[in-house]
């Protein structure tokens, strides 16, 4: 946890599990923050853990493979894509639809490029079921 790429892309994947209904995520609570959304609960987890923990921490094997690869499709894409996709995905539970989140998005994340953005669109059009969950 020495490493702020490192506690990102736990965030995010964390998030992306969340919205994908799975129930260990599901009971941590998320804000927007700098970076997209965040979770001082897991936050505390992990500092909690260690690294060394979490290193050690088995994988959860209640996931399922179109789970895992959702998930394991976004991390490889980078942090930008990180940032800007659970931004929007946090923006269609207030703001009900993608195109009013992304348009929401673009607005507090100027720094993200628009082929991010684009990549974004069309990662959510392949991947619904991010949106289908609260």
């Amino acid at each position: 946890m020495t490493s702020k790429p490192g506690r990102f892309e736990i965030q995010k994947a964390v998030y992306l599990l969340r919205k994908l209904g799975y129930p260990a995520a599901a009971r941590l609570s998320y804000n927007m923050y700098l970076n997209g959304p965040y979770s001082p609960d897991l936050a505390e987890l992990y500092y909690a853990l260690g690294d060394a923990g979490l290193r050690s921490a088995s994988p959860a094997a209640d996931l399922s493979p179109s789970t895992l690869d959702t998930v394991a499709s976004a991390m490889a894409r980078g942090p930008e894509f990180l940032e800007g996709l659970t931004t929007v995905v946090d923006g269609v539970t207030s703001r009900g639809d993608v195109q009013t989140a992304l348009a929401w998005a673009k607005s507090i994340k100027p720094h993200l490029s628009e082929p991010t953005w684009k990549e974004v669109r069309a990662f959510l059009s392949s991947h619904k079921e991010l949106i289908g969950h609260t």
